[in-house]
């Protein structure tokens, strides 16, 4: 294996995380964050910026397709074959409106390593052939009976799915609104109205631009060999040079005024079960600004003690909160909040109570001990990092990329002792600093969208009718060649999907044996101690300042009837 050629730009210890951080460069244009420390948990991930400039799913579809099969890897479903014999705690990955993430995890090191090949030959030489965008994106597919054409694919049905959820389709508009002329102002997982509109030379060019490690950001965390990381990256980046790849977001210019959308959604109901929110964009907010906002969104919305979330459930005036409330991982940090479930007549009311809520919030001010639960609350969850099955090391991964994916510091959302210790001592200078905040980035904040989702009992049957005349014109305009090409297409597509792998194929993806499992059971440091005649049990491990404490009573004293 080949010397690798990254240079480090960093090399910090992270204390919070008793992590050792650096920061490498390689001379593709790589970057690379990698953390070292003694979590058995290891993840791995490759993020690429893929901001689309339509809302054909183009960045959705390519996710997909990266996952069916590459250079190395000749099968169709590498990743459903490699879970028969992997160890893997997550595999999977993620479509943002600006960027596409590739992340793996597991605790077997060899299982570790098979999985980075895989992805990294994935991401960089996947099959991208027709056939595999008419699977995984859209395809005419003709009834054998009628003649007529109807579209299928897997992300163009999943999307179908999703623009006939009220939920989703409020979202998308929200973040439309706010951003209307920038990538954000189209839908990276794709319209069903313009999925079809995707080529394949469209397909093919957007992996060739964006999927290089000029544009990529990856990721290292856990207690695997720091060396053998680069080595691995090596073998993949040396078949590359450096390019230049425009792949930087753009900032939404400022509106001069707020602004006010309406949109309709399918339902058999006419009345009723509106959705109503209101959104900003705040702009020009630095990491500890960022911070401070997580504890408004904490303060505002978090729980059902929160002033905005109490106002707008008592009001009585909705089913429930919506808007998303701080939003942080996109590259301008926007704020929303509404109600879904609310009578057509009062869809003014909710707007007007969202408004005059905040105009109480500042006269009034905000509750000390509410602020003081929203730092106790967002400090003991930062320590805690609690992430259930999902691996601390991803969401430290994901963590990061709301800074680094913009070209911001990739370290510094890991941190939070400096920024926390900061914002008490700011929040203890000025007792009105946070109801300062509400006033700047929300009630002065002219860059506003109201966003109206009424429900259409024709919306189903308009866009069905849409759907069926742009499928009667594109049939219209097709020869005989044509119809029985698309014939031929769909049932070579049916025929590839039903062939089995073959065995030689499927023999080239790598699997744990029995000398790859570590037959040690893992053991916590336990000590037994007696305290005053109490036994107690002592676990010397790292929580990070957190002290976690269980009391147990012997209750084998009390009568059989008390115990209840």
């Amino acid at each position: 294996m080949s010397d690798h050629r990254f240079s480090i730009v960093r090399d910090e210890y992270i204390e919070e995380l008793k992590t050792q951080a650096f920061v490498y460069r390689h001379p593709t244009g790589a970057r690379l964050l990698s953390l070292s420390n003694d979590d058995e948990n290891k993840v791995f991930g490759i993020t690429f910026r893929t901001p689309p400039e339509d809302s054909t799913g183009i960045a959705h579809i390519l996710e997909h397709s990266v996952l069916c099969g590459s250079r190395k890897f000749p099968v169709k479903e590498p990743f459903i074959e490699l879970i028969k014999g992997s160890l893997n705690t997550f595999l999977n990955a993620f479509t943002y409106p600006d960027r596409t993430c590739y992340p793996l995890a597991s605790t077997n090191l060899n299982d570790f390593y098979n999985l980075i090949d895989v992805y990294l030959d994935a991401v960089f030489y996947p099959r991208i052939t027709p056939e595999v965008l008419r699977q995984e994106g859209w395809h005419y597919e003709m009834d054998e009976t009628t003649g007529e054409l109807f579209y299928k694919g897997v992300v163009f049905n999943e999307m179908k799915g999703a623009y006939s959820n009220p939920d989703s389709l409020a979202a998308q508009y929200a973040q439309q609104s706010l951003y209307p002329d920038t990538t954000y102002g189209v839908d990276s997982g794709g319209d069903p109205c313009f999925i079809p509109d995707l080529t394949f030379n469209q397909f093919k060019l957007f992996h060739e631009k964006f999927y290089h490690p000029s544009n990529s950001y990856i990721y290292f965390y856990g207690n695997d060999n720091l060396e053998k990381r680069l080595l691995i990256l090596e073998d993949y980046l040396e078949g590359f040079e450096n390019r230049k790849i425009e792949s930087a977001i753009d900032f939404q210019p400022s509106f001069d005024r707020p602004r006010r959308q309406e949109h309709v959604y399918a339902s058999d109901e006419r009345e009723g079960k509106c959705y109503v929110s209101v959104h900003w964009l705040i702009k020009g907010v630095d990491f500890a600004q960022r911070r401070a906002l997580h504890l408004l969104d904490y303060i505002l919305l978090a729980t059902s003690a929160s002033i905005m979330r109490k106002t707008l459930i008592e009001s009585g005036l909705g089913e429930d909160v919506i808007g998303g409330g701080f939003e942080t991982e996109l590259m301008e940090v926007s704020f929303g909040v509404g109600l879904k479930g609310v009578s057509i007549n009062d869809i003014n009311r909710v707007e007007s109570l969202i408004m005059e809520t905040i105009d109480q919030i500042i006269s009034e001010g905000i509750d000390s001990e509410m602020i003081a639960a929203a730092l106790n609350t967002t400090e003991f969850r930062l320590r805690e990092n609690n992430t259930g099955s999902f691996p601390r090391g991803l969401a430290l991964m994901l963590r990061s990329l709301t800074n680094w994916i913009y070209d911001r510091d990739e370290i510094e959302p890991l941190r939070f002792e400096r920024s926390l210790e900061d914002l008490r001592t700011i929040i203890d200078k000025d007792r009105s600093y946070m109801e300062k905040m509400i006033q700047i980035y929300l009630k002065d904040n002219i860059h506003r969208s109201t966003v109206i989702l009424k429900p259409d009992k024709e919306e189903a049957s308009r866009l069905e009718r849409a759907e069926s005349q742009k499928l009667s014109l594109a049939r219209s305009k097709m020869n005989n060649k044509e119809l029985t090409r698309i014939k031929k297409d769909a049932e070579s597509l049916r025929e590839s999907q039903e062939k089995p792998d073959a065995p030689e194929d499927i023999a080239k993806l790598p699997s744990l044996g029995l000398k790859d499992l570590n037959p040690n059971i893992s053991t916590i440091p336990s000590e037994e101690i007696s305290l005053n005649g109490t036994k107690l049990l002592f676990h010397d491990i790292f929580t990070n300042g957190i002290v976690y404490f269980d009391l147990g009573f012997d209750l084998r004293i009390l009568p059989q009837r008390l115990i209840p």
